[in-house]
C-alpha cells in the first residue's frame, strides 16, 4: 500500500473523508482493494482500518447491507441508468446496521451519460453518513461535472515524473509501443499521413482498445517526438483520452482515433 492509500484510510478513520472520492491509478485491483478497505474503515466495529470484526467480514464477503458495489453486469459494456437510479434511491436511506453507507462504482468510466447525469444531484446534495467511491484509470475519463463534485486521489505507481496520461495506460505491451513509435516515425520522417491511418487501424484492432489509446497518448507525451510541435502532441493525446470516453457510447474506435491523430497534421 502506498502513502496515498494509507493517508486515505487514516482520513476515513478520523471521519474526515470527502463524501465523493475518485480513486484512480493504472491497475484496477489495488483500487478495488482500497475501496473495500475504505468501506471497512468507515464501518469497522473496533474503529480500525479493517480487522476480523463481523462488519469487516461482511464487507469482505459483499453481504453488508450498507456497502454497495455498482459494476458492469452481464454482457453489458456500461453501468446502466437503472443501476444508478437504484443507487440514488438507496442513498436517500439511513444506514441499516453500519455507521456509513458506501457506494463503490467500478469502473466509474463505464457510467453511461444518462447514468452520470442521474448521479450528479446526489453528489451535489449527499445524505449524511454516505460515501461514494468512484474507481477509474484517470479522472480525465469522467465527465467534468462528476469530477467537479468529487475529490480525485491517485493511488498506484509512486515513481516520480509520471504524467496524468501515463497513469491511464494499464498495459505493458512492448510490441504495441514499437508499432506506435514506428508509425509516428514514418509520419515524421516521410511526411506520410497514411502512417496515421495505419496507426489508427493498429490501435482500433487491439484486444483492449482503451488501453491501446492510452498507450498511444503516453507515447505522444513522452518527450521523445521533438519533430512535432508540443501543442499538437498534447492536442492529439487529449483527443485520444476523449476518444476513450466516446467508446462508452458505442463510437467507432477507428474513426475516433483517426480524429484524434488528425491533430498531428
Amino acid at each position: 500500500m502506498n502513502s496515498a492509500a494509507q493517508l486515505l484510510l487514516d482520513t476515513a478513520k478520523r471521519g474526515e473523508l470527502h463524501h465523493a472520492i475518485i480513486i484512480h491509478g493504472p491497475s484496477p485491483e489495488p483500487l478495488r482493494q482500497l475501496a473495500v478497505s475504505i468501506a471497512r474503515t468507515l464501518n469497522c466495529l473496533n474503529g480500525t482500518t479493517g480487522d476480523d470484526c463481523l462488519s469487516c467480514q461482511k464487507i469482505g464477503r459483499r453481504i453488508h447491507p450498507d456497502v454497495h458495489f455498482i459494476e458492469v453486469s452481464g454482457e453489458r459494456k456500461l453501468i446502466s441508468v437503472e443501476q444508478i437510479r437504484d443507487l440514488v434511491a438507496e442513498a436517500t436511506l439511513r444506514p441499516y446496521e453500519g455507521r456509513n453507507k458506501v457506494f463503490i462504482i467500478d469502473p466509474a468510466d463505464a457510467l453511461s451519460p444518462g447514468g452520470s447525469n442521474s448521479l450528479l444531484k446526489t453528489l451535489e446534495e449527499p445524505a449524511r453518513d454516505t460515501t461514494f467511491v468512484l474507481l477509474t484509470r484517470s479522472p480525465d475519463l469522467l465527465l467534468p461535472t462528476i469530477k467537479s463534485r468529487s475529490q480525485p486521489i491517485f493511488v498506484g505507481d509512486d515513481r516520480p515524473g509520471r504524467s496524468r496520461i501515463e497513469q491511464v495506460a494499464t498495459i505493458e505491451d512492448p510490441a504495441l509501443v514499437k508499432q506506435i513509435k514506428g508509425a509516428l516515425d514514418r509520419f515524421v520522417t516521410q511526411h506520410d499521413s497514411t502512417a496515421l491511418l495505419a496507426l489508427a487501424s493498429i490501435i482500433a484492432s487491439h484486444d483492449d482498445v482503451k488501453d491501446a489509446m492510452a498507450m498511444a497518448a503516453a507515447v505522444l507525451t513522452s518527450g521523445e517526438i521533438s519533430e512535432i510541435p508540443n501543442d499538437r502532441l498534447l492536442a492529439a493525446a487529449d483527443g485520444l483520452l476523449a476518444a476513450i470516453r466516446a467508446l462508452t457510447v458505442n463510437a467507432d474506435p477507428r474513426l475516433v482515433v483517426e480524429q484524434a491523430l488528425a491533430e498531428l497534421v
